[in-house]
């Protein structure tokens, strides 16, 4: 494991020399290009100081393109971040308004459904009719009471041997039993002469 750092240590120390040394060869080569390219000039009649005054001219413009591109940019992100928070405002308002409307079509639905369901339900069983059982219910029931009303308790007629008090131990049955007790033998109740005996 030692083994393994102190050989990526030493690539990486490598990997450094490396840079440094890319580093110094480009600058030579840059050193060595401008060298040309100022002989080039200078055979044309350009002189150095006039292309060091070009290119601070050209770095000058660039540097305020740069400041300019920098202020707008500050501005269209701060004009943008306006836009979309207005943009938001916006989604969230008609998020609202479609979450409203989904919940009135939802009740829709809902009482749409239940309809479809009764009418369903409805064409399955046909719904019975009551109200003819109702005045069966009351046509038996005024039936009844009229003959409750119209009756009249009947007279029993009841053979009864009576024992005459005056006479020795003699039966009399039917119109004698009714001439000692006349009503008494149609109601049923006890007369007072035989209850004396």
């Amino acid at each position: 494991m030692t083994r393994a750092g102190e050989s990526v240590g030493k690539a990486v120390r490598a990997v450094r020399r490396n840079a440094v040394r890319a580093g110094h060869v480009g600058a030579d080569a840059a050193v060595q290009l401008a060298e040309r390219a100022e002989g080039k000039l200078a055979e044309r009649g350009v002189t150095r100081d006039y292309v060091r005054s070009v290119v601070a001219d050209k770095a000058g413009v660039l540097v305020e393109k740069a400041q300019a591109y920098e202020k707008s940019t500050r501005r269209g992100r701060k004009q943008l971040a306006k836009k979309a928070k207005g943009v938001r405002k916006d989604v969230a308002r008609a998020a609202e308004r479609a979450r409203k409307e989904a919940k009135v079509r939802a009740k829709d639905v809902r009482k749409a459904a239940k309809q479809a369901r009764k009418e369903m339900a409805a064409a399955k069983h046909p719904q019975r009719r009551r109200w003819p059982w109702v005045l069966g219910v009351f046509a038996a029931a005024a039936v009844a009471g009229y003959l409750a009303l119209t009756k009249r308790p009947q007279e029993v007629h009841l053979q009864e041997e009576d024992v005459d008090v005056t006479s020795d131990t003699t039966t009399t049955t039917g119109a004698s039993a009714e001439s000692v007790r006349p009503h008494a033998a149609r109601n049923g109740q006890v007369s007072d002469q035989h209850s004396r005996s």
